[in-house]
């Protein structure tokens, strides 16, 4: 079974190889082989793209994934009229 380092090592390894995440955003947490993700990401499809590298590592005996995609600046323009 790999150490709690092991795992954090190898999650960030991995998050780190893909182009479209910002690994950095992404605060990867594990504890006696639980692992929690804490982050934004810039859609729910890069959400989905960590959880699925996540789960893909083995070793880990939980994880929780609390990563939510950012809000987008929808503001419409208003005429003051």
């Amino acid at each position: 079974m790999k150490t709690d380092e092991e795992l954090k090592a190898d999650l960030i390894e991995r998050l780190d190889a893909i182009p479209s995440i910002n690994a950095s955003e992404i605060d990867v947490m594990v504890d006696d082989g639980i692992v929690t993700l804490n982050g934004e990401v810039d859609t729910n499809q890069l959400r989905f793209q960590v959880e699925r590298t996540a789960r893909r590592v083995h070793g880990m005996r939980g994880l929780e994934i609390n990563i939510t995609p950012r809000p987008h600046n929808s503001k419409k323009h208003q005429l003051g009229w």
